[in-house]
């Protein structure tokens, strides 16, 4: 199992420039863009907290997590969000922690896990945002 937290890159300046109605219509077509590429009935998207999303990946690896994080990264990266014909262009960052069959059970909790994908995002944000980092529940230090 495997979750992704992501955030939008400077959410509060698409808020600034464009309002409040804009930055909302933004969540909406984020969300929509997540939901299109990932499982239908398998994986789940929710929001947990301002701009940040948490995405659920049961029966998957930690390294199809990332991957599945990079190409939602680009995806997000190449939409246009349009708000009262203006095209806004935003980038996301994403934490990604997960366990695999060799992941001890002593480690494994959701609070570890969304500690470590937590932590795999501010990561991001600190070395530029617009990226992905990720790691094995049992790995991270």
């Amino acid at each position: 199992m495997s979750m992704i937290l992501c955030d939008i890159d400077h959410f509060k300046k698409i808020n600034d420039t464009y309002g409040h109605q804009a930055g909302d219509q933004v969540l909406i077509e984020f969300v929509h863009s997540i939901k299109k590429s990932i499982r239908q009935n398998v994986d789940w998207v929710a929001r947990y907290g301002g701009e940040e999303f948490l995405i659920v990946l049961p029966e998957t690896c930690p390294e199809n997590a990332r991957i599945m994080a990079e190409r939602l990264r680009i995806i997000i990266s190449k939409h246009k969000f349009t708000f009262n014909e203006k095209v806004v262009h935003i980038t996301s960052s994403f934490g990604v922690s997960g366990f695999d069959s060799v992941t001890s059970t002593d480690k494994i909790s959701s609070e570890a896990m969304i500690n470590i994908a937590d932590n795999y995002l501010y990561q991001c944000k600190s070395e530029g945002r617009n990226m992905v980092k990720a790691g094995c529940v049992g790995d991270y230090n």
